[in-house]
């Protein structure tokens, strides 16, 4: 049951992802099997599917299950997963005849209080863990480690870099979810095509984000392999990032490039 739960959720957080704009790909847990062999399935493993899917719905029914979902920081589009995810679970709960208990936190960016909350989900024996946000997705993967509560994740720009799946197509472990990745080469396939005369590139990123290392580092490599100069500057706070862009305006970048809008929370600017 707890194998349905976690691919029930890794479909939610994918309807979650498309609600809010953004790009998904999900991964699949290592039971699951590899998803070319799934399209190969014959019409006898089919029906035995079907039946399966079956059985694991009347398993199901009135049944109730604890998920715990634990956000990195309020933020809007993180807070829109949280809720898409809570209104998916509302309507499967229904269509399955069981009854999904949601134990919901907030880090606020806090390390030390998301490594309670983590402690905190095990002690109370969730049946899956929820994190969003890549902070939360690693703190969850280690409070789980020595038990089987699985951990569904989202807005995590690189499982891979993070060290929560071995793989895109086989996680393995007892982790899945899906991934916001930037398609770094298109964004600045696009950034060249807006300016033929581009030059000089700026960087900016926080070297304390996990999500941001891989798409700086596929940046520099498009940068050299089209004789484009760039520059780097990095933030973790609000003020930061204003003096590093200004830095780089006087440098006189053509362009700047950000990976992605990092979910980091200043206390007196609220969050970037």
């Amino acid at each position: 049951m707890k194998k349905m739960l976690a691919l029930l959720l890794a479909l939610a957080m994918t309807l979650s992802l498309a609600a809010c704009g953004s790009s998904s790909s999900s991964t699949d847990t290592t039971e699951s099997g590899d998803a070319s062999a799934a399209a190969e399935t014959t019409e006898t493993e089919d029906t035995s599917a079907a039946a399966d899917e079956t059985a694991d719905t009347a398993d199901a029914t009135g049944e109730t299950y604890t998920v715990g979902i634990v956000n990195w920081v309020d933020d809007a589009s993180l807070n829109q997963i949280v809720e898409n995810i809570q209104t998916e679970l509302a309507a499967k709960g229904e269509e399955l005849g069981c009854t999904f208990e949601v134990n919901y936190d907030n880090a606020q960016a806090d390390s030390t209080v998301l490594n309670q909350i983590g402690a905190d989900m095990v002690a109370s024996q969730v049946d899956v863990i929820v994190a969003v946000a890549t902070p939360v997705a690693t703190v969850m993967q280690a409070a789980t480690e020595d038990t089987d509560i699985p951990v569904v994740f989202s807005a995590v720009s690189d499982p891979v870099g993070a060290g929560l799946v071995a793989s895109m197509d086989e996680p393995g472990g007892n982790v899945t979810g899906t991934s916001d990745a930037l398609d770094t080469t298109a964004i600045m396939n696009l950034m060249l095509a807006a300016d033929p005369d581009l030059d000089l590139v700026g960087l900016l990123y926080d070297t304390a984000q996990d999500s941001s290392t891989q798409p700086i580092e596929d940046a520099k490599a498009w940068c050299d392999e089209n004789g484009i100069a760039y520059e780097e500057k990095t933030g973790s706070t609000t003020d930061d990032v204003l003096l590093a862009t200004q830095s780089l305006i006087s440098d006189g970048v053509d362009a700047i490039f950000t990976p992605l809008r990092q979910h980091r929370y200043d206390r007196r600017a609220d969050h970037l």
